[in-house]
C-alpha cells in the first residue's frame, strides 16, 4: 500500500499515525461544522468514515441520549474508534466495520447521519448517499463536511484514491437521490452541505 493510500484506508503503523494526524488537522474544520449542525438528544446518530472516532467523542459530549454509530472501512480506524470513546462501547456508542455504499442500518433507523472529509474517497457517492437517504428516519439529516483545498493544486494527482466534488456539486447528487431543504454553509475552502429526508 502507498503512502497516499493510506488517506482513504488507514492500515498498519503509518495508517495509525496518519489517524492522528488527520485528526489534528481536521479539528478547526470539525468544530465550525457542529456549531451549525443540530445533535439530536435522543434517537440514532451514524458517522460514516468514522476515522479515528474523535468526532463522536464531541458529539457524545453535544446530546444527553443519543447512540453513536460509527462506521468505517479501516480495521485501524475501527480499533482506533473504539479506544477513543472507550467508555462509551457497549453503552452509548458501537463502532463497525462497513462501507458507506452498502450501509447494514436497517431503513427509517438513523436520525442524524454524518460524513466529516470521507465523500471525496467514496468510489461510487451517488450510491452511498442512496444509502444514507434509505436509512435515515422520516426528517432526518444528511451532514457532509470537508475542505476542498487550495483550488489550484491537483490533490487528485497527489492522492490517487480521491476525488474532489464541490459543495454544489454535492448539493445536486443528494437532490437528485431524493433529498430537500438542501443547505451549503462556507468558510475559506471548508463547506457543509445539509440535505433532509421528507
Amino acid at each position: 500500500m502507498s503512502f497516499t493510500d493510506n488517506f482513504g484506508n488507514p492500515k498498519g503503523l503509518l495508517g495509525r499515525m496518519m489517524l492522528t494526524t488527520m485528526d489534528k488537522e481536521h479539528l478547526p474544520m470539525a468544530q465550525w461544522a457542529l456549531k451549525q449542525i443540530k445533535i439530536p438528544d435522543n434517537g440514532k446518530v451514524a458517522d460514516i468514515g468514522c476515522g479515528g472516532g474523535y468526532n463522536i467523542r464531541r458529539m457524545l459530549e453535544m446530546s444527553s441520549k443519543a447512540k453513536f454509530i460509527g462506521l468505517d472501512i479501516s480495521d485501524e480506524s475501527v480499533k482506533k474508534a473504539e479506544k477513543v470513546n472507550k467508555a462509551e462501547i457497549g453503552k452509548r456508542v458501537k463502532i463497525i466495520k462497513g462501507n458507506a455504499e452498502k450501509l447494514p442500518f436497517k431503513e427509517n433507523s438513523i436520525d442524524l447521519i454524518t460524513a466529516f472529509e470521507t465523500v471525496f474517497f467514496w468510489k461510487k457517492p451517488e450510491k452511498g448517499f442512496k444509502e444514507v437517504h434509505r436509512t435515515l428516519v422520516k426528517g432526518g439529516c444528511f451532514a457532509v463536511i470537508n475542505n476542498y483545498g487550495d483550488p489550484n493544486v491537483d490533490w487528485e494527482k497527489k492522492v490517487p484514491c480521491m476525488k474532489r466534488y464541490t459543495a454544489e456539486q454535492i448539493a445536486e447528487m443528494l437532490k437528485k437521490v431524493g433529498f430537500a431543504d438542501i443547505s451549503v454553509n462556507k468558510k475559506d475552502n471548508l463547506f457543509l452541505v445539509m440535505g433532509y429526508k421528507k
